[in-house]
């Protein structure tokens, strides 16, 4: 039986952007690649918002899995979280778990010479249609030039992370009805200036209203929101356990639902929510803004769960930093086709 010999936390970091990337090494030398969530970005400390997160791993979590069997997921994610209940079943701790669990399926399917999509079931779609998300870029022609770039590379949905009407605007007369276009505010607004803002962007036909209001987890506010605008809502990146998501829908608040795999506890929590999706016949849209393993763990879970309507790519200009850099899925008229590759099919 083999027996997981050694677990590291990387923090790779950037003024933009973390990424908390954590190494499981079995006796045999074979190795599984996960992510944790990585933090709220700091320009000025980069790196140190993401050292909760892999202190959690290094301190609670790897501890109890040295010299376990790796092949028993099911078994030390349970496991973990009943040990850790005292510290929450929200917030750090599932981050970390998060980042755990993605490394073990991605070590699994290594050593089986198969993908985690197929371990999951296999693939359920063709193809799924994606979008590039945009970072907030606060500049007009850095919006239209990205969205261009966007294009030339095979999209046709762009979602922008800015808080000012004008960009849907102007993204809608310099491309036509031909571009999706998502909306994320990550929480910017109250409830008052929500409703006046989601007014406007209603003239726009927007695909969706993303976490529109603080706080994030507002369930009322949110689905007050959508039935007063009349635009489909989008959420659910910042929900964590299987509870949180059942609440978040049995208020009917959502169209499209948005777990962020890095959050929620990796892939076999995702297990979970995809059965969660099906039940409430909503649109799963796996939530994700990191070139590397969250980007394909999201991809593999999309692909084997049949209410996946969306799949997001981060687009970003150069000069913004992914450290931990993997190249990108390839587009295709707006959509990308089955992974290949064995575990999450890094390359």
């Amino acid at each position: 039986m083999r027996k997981i010999a050694d677990i590291k936390v990387n923090i790779i970091s950037s003024k933009s952007k973390n990424q908390v990337i954590v190494k499981i090494t079995s006796d045999n030398g074979d190795f599984g690649i996960g992510e944790a969530w990585w933090g709220i970005p700091d320009p000025d400390n980069p790196g140190k918002t993401a050292l909760p997160i892999a202190s959690v791993i290094e301190n609670i979590l790897a501890p109890r899995l040295i010299g376990e069997n790796p092949d028993e997921i099911e078994k030390h994610w349970y496991d973990l979280w009943d040990y850790g209940y005292r510290y929450g079943d929200q917030g750090i701790y599932m981050m970390g778990l998060s980042g755990i669990d993605i490394a073990l399926w991605d070590l699994l399917g290594k050593t089986n010479k198969i993908s985690v999509m197929q371990m999951l079931g296999g693939a359920v779609h063709n193809s799924l249609p994606c979008y590039a998300s945009l970072p907030p870029l606060r500049n007009t022609n850095l919006v239209i030039n990205e969205t261009k770039r966007a294009i030339k590379s095979g999209f046709n949905a762009v979602k922008l992370h800015e808080v000012e009407i004008k960009y849907v605007s102007i993204l809608r007369k310099e491309f036509g009805e031909s571009l999706k276009i998502m909306v994320d505010v990550n929480g910017h607004y109250n409830l008052i200036e929500a409703l006046e803002v989601g007014k406007e962007m209603a003239k726009y036909n927007i695909t969706w209203f993303e976490e529109p209001v603080r706080p994030m987890r507002d369930h009322d506010a949110i689905k007050e929101i959508g039935i007063k605008t009349k635009i489909p809502i989008a959420a659910g990146e910042n929900e964590y356990s299987i509870n949180d998501f059942k609440k978040l829908l049995d208020n009917n608040t959502v169209t499209y639902l948005q777990p962020e795999i890095t959050k929620i506890g990796g892939i076999t929590a995702a297990k979970r929510i995809t059965g969660l999706t099906e039940l409430y016949n909503v649109a799963l849209c796996p939530h994700n803004f990191s070139i590397g393993p969250s980007l394909y763990a999201s991809i593999q879970w999309a692909f084997a769960s049949p209410m996946s309507r969306w799949i997001e790519i981060p687009w970003v200009p150069k000069n913004f930093n992914f450290n931990f850099y993997n190249s990108l899925p390839e587009i295709h008229n707006g959509k990308i086709n089955v992974p290949n590759g064995h575990g999450l099919g890094l390359k």
